[in-house]
């Protein structure tokens, strides 16, 4: 797969090995992380995109060094990679990628274009009362794209794009404003979504959960069941990019709605679901009696222990064994030989 991402000339061919890597978990990020140490520079942001995908913190140390690149693509990739960053579970990993990417906003030497890039991911991952000190101070920088963007003249995600474009939807609905209608969201999400910033996409399913649990409370399910759909679509456009940014969301999801998992969520998690959400799995294959569901259930969780090598030894194939043994005979026959 490494192979593929270096040496393809062909756009599609990349994006697969790109997506390949990132879904292979731990081995390939080890074998990526080895090659972003002597790669050619031409090679580095192509690297650097599957580390992205991954979102994953031990990325940050190889990553600082590289946004201050001279190469502009390179640390522009940085840039978008170490943003991911900034929704990290643990806080000393988001602070750090905070402080890094401030660090190269400020700094008036870097380029432009990568300036715009760590604003924008800092705009997208923070509140705005967290950014304006930093937008007040970008007024008197001698760059005027670094003044326009700080002013919010310009979409700095997607500088091209109007106002009423689809990317422009997505990102709006992201920031906190949603219609009252998901559809026109959920429309833009399938057209755009191979595009827009990740952490877009996984603030839109953060957006979107909260929505569902107002039309729980009001108990309307129409709407619910909606906005539901929309929650699974971006999942299944972060699935398709290999991101595992929103895994706990399908895990917490298929826990709470077992057989009433939308199906685009059962596709994300065959996609991009790693070791941690095989108990989930089992318990919700040991709580169903429906058939369709549980061949669903039974196809995750092999396809998930084939990709990450996982084993009757590892921890929470134990837990499953103590818990829903049945299930767990079910799912993997083969367990009980190991």
């Amino acid at each position: 797969m490494l192979d593929d991402l270096l040496a393809s000339t062909d756009r599609v061919a990349i994006e697969g090995a790109t997506a390949r890597l990132a879904i292979a978990g731990a081995p390939a990020l080890r074998l990526v992380l080895r090659q972003l140490a002597t790669a050619e520079p031409r090679h580095l942001p192509r690297l650097i995109a599957v580390l992205e995908r991954v979102g994953a913190p031990a990325t940050l140390p190889a990553l600082v060094p590289l946004l201050g690149h001279r190469d502009g693509e390179v640390s522009a990739a940085a840039v978008d990679a170490v943003g991911v960053l900034l929704d990290a579970a643990r806080a000393t990993v988001a602070s750090s990628a905070l402080d890094a990417l401030t660090t190269v906003l400020l700094d008036r030497t870097r380029p432009e274009l990568v300036r715009v890039r760590a604003l924008e991911a800092i705009s997208q991952s923070l509140d705005a009362a967290v950014v304006a000190p930093l937008r007040a101070q970008l007024q008197h920088d001698p760059s005027d794209a670094l003044r326009r963007a700080a002013a919010g003249e310009a979409d700095t995600a997607h500088p091209a794009a109007p106002a009423t474009s689809g990317a422009a939807v997505v990102i709006a609905a992201a920031d906190g404003d949603l219609p009252d209608d998901p559809e026109p969201v959920r429309l833009a999400v399938v057209a755009h979504g191979a595009t827009v910033a990740l952490t877009s996409l996984h603030r839109l399913i953060e957006r979107t959960r909260a929505r569902e649990g107002r039309e729980d409370v009001a108990g309307d399910h129409g709407r619910l069941e909606a906005w539901r759909v929309l929650r699974a679509t971006v999942h299944q456009a972060l699935a398709g990019r290999g991101s595992r940014l929103a895994v706990y969301d399908l895990r917490e999801t298929l826990a709470v709605l077992g057989a009433q998992t939308p199906v685009g969520m059962l596709s994300a998690l065959q996609q991009v679901a790693d070791a941690s959400v095989l108990d989930a799995v089992a318990e919700a294959y040991a709580d169903s009696d429906d058939a369709w569901f549980r061949g669903q259930l039974a196809t995750i969780f092999r396809e998930i222990v084939g990709r990450d090598g996982v084993t009757r030894r590892h921890a929470v194939i134990r837990k499953v064994a103590t818990r829903a043994p049945a299930a767990l005979a079910a799912l993997w026959p083969g367990a009980a030989r190991q």
